[in-house]
């Protein structure tokens, strides 16, 4: 069995021992393929991807000379029946029973989720993101192609997390929608829709004050990454939590001065964006300022 991981150091295990002795192309070429596991890759596009976009003259040969050594160094045969094979489109790594890819794992549990019903879906992206462990390609830095890889791979998790946290609230399962949503926002500070989750995780869990504090982080996020203000949804959902004076559920065990810090923080950020209004220095005095903003805004 042949293991390849791409999470953290690309590491290739032969029946639970560690393959040494790869030179750097050849692991990348290996990396290559993995990420496109099941999908020829070109010798063109091979080449274009290892050397920068400026391969040698004589790369069809150097590049057929580093599979040979990689197959010999997996125990693979060669060929078109290979796990590694050559075909008139490229090179292909074939995933199965003999090699296992935690990418391509992932994926397949991805996709799962995508197809899956009520809590097999949370528990798909719970199982798929156990499987992230360390960023993709971490030692390969530098190269276009494993950036371009780690940028894509961010949005998968971005999209995956965000599905798992919706399908959770949608079925009262708050604390892992609270978990995914924050999954999602580590990778896309400025996700609106996993912000959104998030505050919806807290407000069904009867922790309001939590909810407006996540909204509170939103704003600053907003700032200080694009210089602007949540969007309409977000703010009709922060509206909402903050006009909800239910005391039902947990609601009751709030720390109610955390909250009330919370709601300064909020009227701080918002006499802060508030066009020919400067927010005072100390919190007594913001009811005050407000009050007159209000006032011109009459």
């Amino acid at each position: 069995m042949i293991e390849i991981s791409l999470f953290g150091q690309v590491c290739v295990r032969a029946d639970g021992q560690v393959v040494d002795g790869l030179s750097g192309k050849q692991r990348q070429i290996l990396a290559i393929l993995a990420l496109d596991a099941g999908s020829p890759v070109s010798k063109e596009r091979l080449a274009d991807l290892l050397w920068q976009g400026s391969p040698p003259v004589s790369y069809i040969g150097t590049l057929d000379s580093y599979v040979c050594v990689l197959r010999r160094s997996l125990g693979l045969k060669a060929g078109r029946s290979s796990q590694l094979a050559t075909t008139e489109a490229g090179f292909i790594l074939h995933t199965g029973e003999d090699v296992s890819v935690d990418l391509a794992r992932f994926r397949a549990l991805a996709k799962l989720a995508e197809e899956a019903t009520s809590e097999r879906v949370v528990d798909a992206v719970e199982d798929a993101l156990a499987i992230v462990q360390g960023d993709l390609l971490r030692d390969v830095p530098y190269a276009d192609w494993a950036v371009r890889a780690r940028d894509s791979f961010r949005r998968e998790v971005v999209e995956l997390s965000l599905c798992g946290a919706q399908r959770a609230n949608a079925i009262g399962q708050t604390g892992r929608a609270a978990r995914l949503a924050r999954v999602a926002i580590e990778r896309d500070p400025v996700c609106e829709d996993a912000w959104r989750q998030l505050m919806l995780a807290h407000w069904f869990s009867g922790r309001r004050g939590a909810a407006l504090a996540a909204y509170g982080e939103l704003r600053a996020a907003m700032s200080d990454f694009l210089g602007d203000e949540p969007g309409r949804d977000s703010q009709e959902l922060y509206l909402a939590i903050l006009r909800d004076t239910s005391d039902a559920g947990a609601e009751a065990t709030v720390d109610h001065g955390s909250e009330l810090r919370t709601l300064l923080r909020l009227l701080r950020q918002a006499l802060e964006c508030t066009p020919g209004v400067r927010a005072p220095a100390r919190d007594s005095a913001l009811s005050e300022v407000a009050i007159r903003a209000l006032a011109a805004a009459c």
